[in-house]
């Protein structure tokens, strides 16, 4: 288990602390219970960590509510189509992220903003389903603009938190193991 398996045990307990909305011994009991279990089968089945995160979690403590006030913002502007109607089309959207789980957030991001669905993500490039102003001619702006449009400065806020590869260290988070 090692001192990481401590932590994360104690974790789960205190939530479960959280969630049962009493403190007792018997609930104390039940939650380092469950945490025991939770902690034993997920080093016993989940697959080993041997790479670092590539993610500054410290730089996403207010990425939410960016995301939130993004999420206002579109949908105002979303009343608009539903009174006056929308058109909708496919477009691939462009990101410079490197790190997976922060291409997966943008995407589930942009998915989140009212607009846009995300539909696919391969390599650089998310397929985005988009709806759009009818007076908007789409021909006349590139899928940059159109990706601008769409990322809404998410992307930006996120490239914050991503670390370099050439600062990446690797590590073994199991013990043992190489």
């Amino acid at each position: 288990m090692g001192k990481h398996g401590f932590f994360i045990l104690v974790a789960l307990a205190v939530i479960w602390l959280i969630l049962a909305e009493t403190v007792s011994w018997m609930s104390l009991a039940m939650g380092l219970l469950i945490a025991a279990f939770v902690v034993f089968f997920s080093d016993k089945f989940l697959p080993r960590v041997t790479k670092a995160t590539t993610v500054r979690f410290s730089k996403l403590i207010f990425y939410p509510f960016y995301l939130l006030g993004q999420v206002y913002l579109a949908g105002f502007s979303m009343l608009k189509f539903v009174i006056t109607g929308a058109k909708v089309d496919l477009v691939p959207v462009k990101t410079t992220l490197k790190s997976e789980p922060l291409k997966v957030l943008l995407m589930d991001s942009m998915t989140f903003v009212p607009g846009s669905i995300s539909l696919d993500i391969e390599d650089d490039t998310i397929t985005m389903l988009w709806f759009y102003d009818k007076k908007i001619d789409k021909d006349k702006l590139s899928n940059d603009e159109i990706g601008r449009l769409l990322k809404t400065g998410l992307e930006k806020r996120l490239l914050k938190a991503e670390i370099p590869e050439d600062e990446i260290i690797v590590l073994n988070v199991r013990e043992g193991e190489e």
